[in-house]
């Protein structure tokens, strides 16, 4: 499971300041957007067009330098360097089922042993 980090000192942050809480607002939940359906910080125009005041929002995080406009919506900036990209939450799930699958083995081996 991946999740949208935030950092702790958002709250003072110029860009943030710049943006203001509204769009902020936007902010948080298309991270959580592009966390969930792994798009790499991509933000569709379709998304942002949902909420109320989402262009003029989606505006103002370009205009503080959090995104940018690209041709089918927006971009986080900094995806890479704070959150986790598709191929890093793919890995991550493999490793996890190969342990379950690993685990389960045992547990199907240590029962049959015990039977």
């Amino acid at each position: 499971m991946a999740w949208f980090n935030a950092d702790d000192k958002m709250h003072s942050h110029p860009k943030v300041r710049t943006a203001g809480l509204e769009a902020i607002g936007l902010w948080l939940v298309s991270g959580t957007y592009c966390t969930d359906y792994l798009t790499d910080g991509a933000v569709p125009e379709w998304f942002v067009m949902s909420w109320p005041k989402g262009k003029s929002l989606a505006a103002r995080l370009v205009k503080a330098d959090l995104w940018e406009a690209v041709e089918d919506g927006w971009q986080f900036l900094s995806w890479t360097e704070y959150q986790q990209t598709k191929d890093q939450v793919m890995v991550k799930k493999a490793e996890h089922a190969e342990r379950m699958r690993q685990w389960r083995a045992e547990q199907k081996s240590n029962k049959q042993k015990s039977t």
